[in-house]
């Protein structure tokens, strides 16, 4: 999964607008310091805003007449709130990595997340095996395989397959 598409998976997760089977690709432990670094990421990108917010106040206040300079700082205002209440909720998932991270594969969801790895390795495997044997993949093979990065590509099944036979 590239980069781009990693980081849009955690500002859902922030906003709690991720599948369980998204989040769960996440929290897996190889993932673990890339989820890391995009939160901190995040955080970094979050801070800029706000200063950028705090410098183009100061400009707009020295420039603009006070009736707009007044409207122009109540703007933002609110848009200085809702980075700050996004980056609250970007500290509580960073906060959450760096526990998943300190316990390592202990914890409650150790069987889960070592079913989940041994799952991943046999549908890599399976991957593998199909391209160097040359098999030519189905819709189900290729559903299987996105499940890999978090995608559920076993929707609409019957009609993928209903076209590939035909």
């Amino acid at each position: 999964m590239d980069d781009s598409t990693f980081d849009r998976l955690v500002s859902e997760d922030v906003k709690n607008l991720l599948s369980t089977e998204k989040s769960d690709f996440l929290r897996l432990p190889e993932n673990q310091e890339r989820w890391k670094g995009s939160l901190l990421q995040l955080i970094t990108n979050l801070d800029e805003q706000i200063s950028d917010l705090s410098q183009d106040e100061n400009i707009a206040i020295k420039s603009l007449p006070s009736h707009m300079a007044t409207e122009y700082k109540i703007n933002n205002d609110e848009k200085r709130t809702k980075i700050s209440r996004f980056r609250f909720y970007v500290m509580q998932k960073i906060s959450e990595v760096e526990k998943l991270i300190a316990l390592g594969e202990a914890g409650d969801t150790e069987k889960e997340l070592s079913l989940a790895q041994f799952l991943k390795k046999a549908i890599e495997e399976h991957k593998r095996l199909m391209s160097e044997n040359q098999f030519e993949a189905t819709p189900i093979d290729k559903a299987l395989w996105s499940c890999t990065s978090g995608e559920w590509g076993f929707i609409d099944m019957d009609h993928k397959v209903s076209k590939w036979i035909d």
